[in-house]
């Protein structure tokens, strides 16, 4: 450990117990509106409101602004799947934040295992996926497919779990490019360039931790229309190098 981070760590310490204590105290706050919400279907809608202003709380106090540093995109007007990339605790957050269009989120099963938290995964409103059982993994397909036949953009996190070693990524699972080509359903790839560095999935003595802005963008989206099964790897190597394009560059100009 550099001189440099030895003089930071305490303030990273800080940070990271501010966030903790942030996100537990305002959830359980929170807690009892978003049982009642996430109760039935129909307030499903209300919930996902609630959530974003959650989220916008969650930036607001850690002071983390998010900052769409691309062009303005026009998004798909039916259903499409987000594809980012996942590097920090932040990522979630920020693309319920920075979509407004009414989304379920397709997570890992282990989320079940999170107190609290949970209940977004748990209620119903969205998708949990069991990789160890293929029983599991058909039934969580087929709620996607339901979901994307009622017009809601799903998303999804090409890379299944928090990178350890961000900013490079880590390899892509294929379930969100056989829906899309499935569905022939175009996805929408975003870029977290420096969601790292604001809260990294480590230790509370290792990895960076800070207040500062999220930089993201947001790209056009990739058609799949007309795409087979014969596409699959690539549509997920084009969908993949859109997102880790500006990484890249970043990385090769010293940026982060």
């Amino acid at each position: 450990m550099s001189a440099l981070e030895l003089i930071l760590l305490p303030f990273r310490v800080l940070y990271k117990l501010y966030c903790l204590l942030f996100f537990a105290i305002s959830l359980i706050l929170l807690y009892p509106f978003f049982k009642f919400l996430l109760a039935k279907p129909g307030r499903y809608p209300y919930a996902f409101k609630v959530m974003r202003f959650y989220a916008w709380c969650f930036h607001f106090f850690l002071i983390i602004p998010v900052r769409v540093i691309a062009a303005p995109v026009k998004l798909p007007d039916g259903p499409y799947i987000i594809c980012p990339n996942h590097s920090s605790f932040i990522d979630i957050p920020c693309i319920y934040l920075i979509f407004k269009k009414y989304f379920t989120f397709v997570g890992k099963k282990e989320i079940e295992k999170w107190p609290l938290f949970r209940i977004f995964y748990t209620s119903g409103m969205n998708i949990l996926v069991d990789r160890h059982s293929a029983a599991g993994a058909v039934q969580a397909l087929r709620r996607m497919m339901a979901e994307v036949d009622m017009n809601h953009p799903l998303m999804i996190f090409p890379e299944g779990t928090i990178t350890k070693n961000a900013p490079h990524m880590g390899p892509f699972k294929q379930g969100a490019f056989q829906i899309a080509i499935q569905k022939q359903i175009p996805i929408v790839p975003v870029t977290f360039l420096n969601n790292y560095r604001r809260l990294e999935r480590k230790s509370f003595f290792h990895g960076f931790a800070s207040p500062g802005i999220s930089d993201v963008i947001i790209h056009e989206p990739v058609s799949t229309k007309g795409l087979t099964k014969n596409d699959l790897p690539e549509l997920e190597k084009r969908v993949r190098d859109i997102i880790e394009k500006p990484l890249l560059q970043r990385l090769k100009a010293g940026h982060f």
